[in-house]
Formats: structure tokens, C-alpha cells, sequence
């Protein structure tokens, strides 16, 4: 019988993970207050991969967390409440729960998490998984309970609610999206597997998923840096673009997303321009740093989406990005990242705009904007932020 590796032989492998990421995000030397942040980032993902790569089972499935405001990798939307499932295609799987009271609640089949830079360099030798399920799409009871079945073929005996499977699938991703934090309520959902009673994950299996933390850990986080560098390569500096990368391999198939770079000093401040599609199910705007990690967004208003944001009486969605509160209610706080992603994303609109974005002295910015700009009070700054932190903290994110 082969030795399993100690816990300070795993503890070991772990150990040059950050000091392997620090040269791709900071190849002229990191700051100790950037080496503090790098720790955390990868110590946040180390928890995540305990859930979402030790901890989960296709046998005895349990939706778990995902990306959130303490697991913070990949641009999250925090609109979203993200979980996952590990998935066997060759299963049967019930899904059910109660829908709740937010926008949507998708749920998209994956194959293995993005991780190889060839992804952005290489041509796909096949066409990409895009397979995603609404539950509005299912019978829904006047309690809000649903369930359907998951699997390759409909079982012979199901009558009921079903969702194919393709065979490529290894995961299942559920996204539910709310706009007005305080009010919505979030779905509850539960999975079983009908085909397989489940047995304990062996030792063996433990070590191995244990083993690959240190390699996947660097591999996400890595993934994402070398993602955002792409965008300022192929996007330029402070723009904002329909992204056709993302809209390649991965996102909701009924979405759009435009990606852009900020990269301004401290007194200076970026206006997006969008004129808004006249019929769109729902949009959202966001500011990451330069590993793809979302500006904090219990803490800082660096989101808005289409309950939270001001628009304009010409139906065009005016936004600031700053470090500094230009007074504005449509401010996006980019915190003390030097440069970083811009991020829009459109869900069913019947046109997809192009974003203008000016460069301008936070101090001439309401001189760029309509004259009936209103422009908010430090106390009103306060209340925003306050019920901002308030209705994160509702989400049901565990």
C-alpha cells in the first residue's frame, strides 16, 4: 500500500504558491502591503478548493459556495450568489428547492475549470459547452417548489420536469441573480443523485484532491492575471469593448460582456458613457484590480447594476470610476489598484451598445455630465454605502 502524504507534507506543497504567483503580478517587486494581499487572495482560494475540489462528491452532491466577496477570483458579479456541484455525466441527478423572488437562477454545465494560459492563445479544437437551464423554465408550484431530473437520457419512469446532460459536463455552476439586495429573496436548492447511494470518498481520493491544491490554486489565480493582461493587449487602456473571448468559452450563453482597462492616477476619473439597449432583462457594471478579483463590494460601491444605478433622462447610464468620491450617486470605487478591469455585462437585451469612456480630472467631473447630475452629500455617501453593506450581508452567500 502506497504511503499517503502527512499534513506536513501537504502544508509543504503549499508553501511556494504565492512566491510563484508575485512575479507575474508584480515583476518589479511587490510592496509588503501587495505580498499581504497576494496571501490572502491565495488563502481565499485554498478555502474555496477545500469546498469546491476536496470537500465536493458526484456521489453525494451538495451545491457549494463558489466565487463571493471572501472567495474573490475571477470577477465575481456580486449580483450573483455563485455555487457549484461536481457532476458525473453518466449520472442521474434531482434538482429542487423553491425558486424565490430574484431575477434569475441559471444553472450552466461546465467542463474543467479554465486554468491553462493556452486557452487564451490557442484556437478550441471543438465547439464550447453551452448548455444553460433557467429554473422559470420549470413547473413551479404556488408554494415556489420545483424539481427536475438531470441525466443523459430521461429516465423511462420520470414523467415530471427534465434537463439533458451533455456528456462533457463535470460540473454544474448556479448563478442567482438579485438586483435589489435588501428585498429579494434567493432560491433555496437541494440535489440528490437517484442512481448511486454514495459510498465514503476513499483515503487515496482525499490525498489526491488535497495534493492538487497547490497546482490549482496557482493555476486560477494565474489564469485570471494573465486573463486581464489580455484584455489590456487586445482592448487597450481605458476602454470598454464587447469582449468575444468570453463570449467564446465561457459566461451565460444569454449574455454579453464587455471588458475593459482602467488604468488613471489618483485625481483623475473615467466616464463611461452607455446608451441602453430598450429592452434588456438585466445589466451590471463592475471594477476589478489587475487579477481579476472585484473591487470589495460589501465595503465599496463597486458595482451598480439596474436597481442601483442613476440613469439619465436620455436613457443613457452615465458612470464614474475614481479613487476619489467624485460626489456623484453613479461613482465606482476603484479603490487603490493602479490599473484593473472594467466590466459590463447585458442579459437578453435586443441590442448591445457601444461603451464611450473619457478621461477627465475628477474635479472637472461635473462639468462632463448633464446639468441636472444630482450630487450627493458625505452623509448621503454614508446611507449609500451603509445600506449597500447591509444588503450584501442578506444574500444568502453560504
Amino acid at each position: 500500500m502506497t504511503e499517503l502524504p502527512t499534513w506536513s507534507d501537504q502544508m509543504r506543497a503549499l508553501e511556494g504558491v504565492v512566491d510563484n504567483l508575485l512575479p507575474t503580478w508584480r515583476p518589479d517587486g511587490a510592496t509588503e502591503a501587495e505580498v499581504q494581499d497576494m496571501n490572502k487572495l491565495a488563502l481565499s482560494i485554498l478555502a474555496c478548493g477545500y469546498m469546491c475540489r476536496v470537500y465536493t462528491d458526484s456521489r453525494r452532491p451538495v451545491f457549494m459556495p463558489l466565487w463571493n466577496y471572501a472567495c474573490n477570483q475571477g470577477g465575481p458579479n456580486p449580483d450573483y450568489v455563485y455555487s457549484m456541484i461536481e457532476i458525473d455525466a453518466k449520472g442521474v441527478y434531482q434538482i429542487s428547492g423553491y425558486r424565490g423572488t430574484t431575477r434569475f437562477v441559471e444553472i450552466t454545465q461546465q467542463e474543467p475549470e479554465m486554468t491553462s494560459p493556452s486557452l487564451l492563445t490557442e484556437p478550441r479544437t471543438g465547439p464550447p459547452l453551452r448548455v444553460t437551464n433557467d429554473l422559470d423554465e420549470l413547473t413551479i408550484g404556488e408554494d415556489g417548489y420545483f424539481s427536475v431530473v438531470v441525466s443523459a437520457e430521461r429516465p423511462e419512469d420520470h414523467t415530471g420536469d427534465w434537463w439533458p446532460l451533455d456528456p462533457r459536463t463535470r460540473r454544474l455552476l448556479m448563478r442567482k441573480c438579485s438586483c435589489d439586495w435588501r428585498h429579494e429573496v434567493d432560491a433555496r436548492v437541494a440535489v440528490n443523485r437517484l442512481d448511486d447511494p454514495g459510498e465514503d470518498m476513499t483515503p487515496e481520493e482525499i490525498a489526491r484532491r488535497f495534493s492538487d491544491m497547490a497546482e490549482w490554486i496557482e493555476g486560477m489565480i494565474k489564469f485570471d492575471m494573465l486573463l486581464v493582461r489580455y484584455y489590456r493587449e487586445h482592448h487597450g487602456v481605458n476602454v470598454l469593448l464587447r469582449s468575444k473571448w468570453i463570449d467564446e468559452v465561457g459566461g451565460l450563453a444569454k449574455q454579453a460582456y464587455y471588458d475593459g482597462i482602467h488604468e488613471i492616477h489618483d485625481d483623475e476619473a473615467l466616464i463611461v458613457e452607455v446608451p441602453l439597449p430598450e429592452q434588456c432583462h438585466y445589466w451590471q457594471i463592475l471594477v476589478a484590480d489587475d487579477r481579476f478579483a472585484t473591487v470589495d463590494w460589501v465595503n465599496r460601491q463597486s458595482s451598480l447594476n439596474d436597481v442601483q444605478a442613476r440613469i439619465d433622462g436620455d436613457g443613457t447610464l452615465r458612470v464614474v470610476i475614481s479613487k476619489q468620491d467624485p460626489g456623484v450617486h453613479n461613482w465606482l470605487d476603484k479603490a487603490d489598484f493602479p490599473w484593473g478591469i472594467i466590466q459590463m455585462r447585458f442579459y437578453l437585451a435586443n441590442a448591445y451598445p457601444d461603451a464611450a469612456v473619457t478621461k477627465v480630472p475628477v474635479a472637472e467631473v461635473l462639468q462632463h455630465l448633464p446639468p441636472d447630475t444630482p450630487v450627493l452629500t458625505p452623509a448621503e455617501r454614508r446611507e449609500q454605502l451603509r445600506a449597500r453593506r447591509e444588503g450584501a450581508q442578506l444574500r444568502r452567500i453560504w
